[in-house]
């Protein structure tokens, strides 16, 4: 069962993406010339919608949420009284009311007295000067002028490009390129010619158009045809919206170095894929010849590529190589290609999910077990109506069924019970075990063992005043003063295996001493 919100926090989706760029970019390094070049756009595209879209789909898939980030639950739940008539009938078990029905919320009314308002006034601006003082708000201010610098940054470098682009010349009445843009049904694309750029590009969001440097050779008709079927393919791949969407994570994500790592590695691989769509119907010479007509309009400098698609010497030797090692994929690649990249879609898409609150059911108990239990939920599911109520019916009928005391065996049967009833897997399902003795079974079973209670109701040991003990499944108990520690050993099924114990000089009851601050 998938669950789907829109409730991602902002720092979580950071968090997410930033580690799905590093897969990508490992699994790049490992498999970038063994795959089609698609892939590696495609993926990239599935981080940008992670780090974009604050969507959260829970799945068995879903890694736990990180602690730094985990919601806090600030429900407590009370202790369940349950009870199971004599009979054993299982219509009979029920819940009593002080069961916690995990919907009430505790509200503490505060009322300011008319009498304080000069104080209030008195202490507003100490008031004012810490709330802008507190780390939250400084992050937050930070964060806003960080993106306002970030996105001042690239509005002027656009600005730049475009005034650079405005002394354009039409090329519409050149029939060569016209009958080269029809060929490619690209024949609505508008093609300018620009003294102020040095190498080809396409330009435009909503509109894109091709500019043709002013210095190039028009006569060269097979340099002219590569240059027109390189940037009309960019356009036909929509690499322009690509661009404009990494841009705006750019702008959000300025913070991360890693976001700014992925655009250089982004532009490129499209850069590769938009030669590799032409070259599946090129062969071995066309290649030659394209690989040439790449190297002679390149641009020498760095260019900021994520404004434009345009020809550039940062990874060119690298392209010229792809494209004359070029071979095309058989079929079993590309099966295997589409496999790779659905299978890594649907594992980042599903492998998050956001802070959720965890809780499902009170303490449940039965007279006919020695144990209690309640359990939480692994992952964000919605279970349906009713769900603590129904969860904690299935508990009880398991408790008051049990007839092996073991915890192990009960926990298996209730996830079992549960996943059934709300159609679920197992796993979705944490269940915590502990005894459920009353205090005349407990200290019974301590008189056992010769750890008797005390009228004052300290414990001694053997008729020695005991200072600190441990019980593995029933907690602790600490007294300032007296002359042994002990610890109560329990096996899996809660009765007492043995008892440890550490006398006043002893190293652990010294270490005891200070841990607890029994020497102050």
């Amino acid at each position: 069962m998938l669950h789907f919100r829109m409730n991602m926090p902002f720092c979580l989706m950071a968090f997410y993406g930033s580690i799905m760029i590093i897969i990508v970019l490992i699994m790049r390094g490992l498999l970038k010339n063994r795959l089609p070049k698609f892939v590696f756009p495609a993926l990239w595209c599935v981080v940008l919608i992670r780090l974009l879209v604050p969507f959260s789909l829970s799945s068995p898939l879903s890694m736990k949420v990180p602690d730094i980030f985990a919601y806090t639950n600030y429900y407590t739940a009370q202790t369940a009284e349950t009870t199971v008539n004599a009979a054993g009938d299982s219509s009979a078990a029920y819940l009593e009311t002080g069961t916690a029905t995990g919907t009430d919320t505790s509200v503490v009314a505060v009322s300011l007295d008319t009498s304080e308002t000069s104080i209030f006034s008195h202490q507003y601006m100490s008031d004012f000067a810490a709330f802008w003082l507190q780390p939250r708000v400084l992050i937050l201010v930070a964060y806003f002028l960080g993106l306002a610098v970030t996105v001042s940054f690239l509005a002027l470098q656009k600005y730049q490009c475009t005034k650079r682009l405005k002394n354009r010349l039409l090329l519409e009445h050149n029939e060569t390129i016209n009958t080269m843009l029809r060929e490619m049904d690209m024949g609505h694309i508008p093609v300018f010619t620009c003294d102020e750029i040095a190498s080809p590009l396409v330009s435009g969001f909503l509109n894109p158009c091709i500019y043709l440097p002013t210095r190039m050779n028009f006569q060269d008709t097979a340099l002219l045809r590569h240059i027109l079927a390189h940037e009309t393919m960019h356009i036909k791949r929509h690499d322009n919206y690509v661009k404009a969407v990494m841009l705006i994570t750019l702008c959000l994500h300025w913070f991360n170095p890693l976001v700014w790592i992925m655009s250089k590695y982004l532009s490129a691989d499209l850069e590769n894929a938009c030669d590799a769509a032409l070259l599946k119907s090129y062969d071995a010479e066309e290649r030659r010849l394209y690989a040439m007509s790449l190297l002679s309009m390149a641009v020498s400098r760095s260019r900021v590529t994520l404004l434009y698609s345009a020809f550039s010497r940062t990874e060119i030797e690298k392209r010229i190589k792809n494209i004359l090692n070029y071979k095309k994929a058989s079929a079993l690649i590309l099966a295997f290609s589409f496999l790779f990249l659905i299978s890594g879609t649907v594992v980042f898409a599903t492998g998050t999910q956001a802070p959720f609150s965890s809780y499902l059911s009170s303490y449940c108990a039965s007279s006919n077990c020695r144990w209690g239990c309640y359990v939480d939920i692994t992952r964000d599911i919605y279970l349906g109506e009713n769900a603590q109520r129904r969860a904690e019916n299935i508990i009880i009928d398991v408790l008051k069924d049990d007839n092996t005391n073991d915890p192990e065996i009960m926990e298996e049967q209730i996830k079992t019970a549960l996943a059934e009833a709300f159609g679920v897997e197992k796993g979705a399902f944490r269940v915590v075990f502990s005894l459920c003795l009353n205090d005349e079974e407990k200290y019974a079973e301590y008189a056992d063992w010769e750890i008797l209670r005390e009228e004052d109701g300290s414990f001694s040991y053997h008729g020695e005043k005991v200072r600190v003990y441990t019980d593995e499944q029933l907690g602790m108990h600490i007294e300032r003063n007296g002359t042994i520690d002990i610890a109560i050993h329990r096996d899996r099924y809660g009765f007492i295996l043995g008892v440890t114990a550490q006398h006043a000089g002893e190293e652990m009851f010294d270490e005891q001493t200070k841990y607890w601050g029994l020497d102050r």
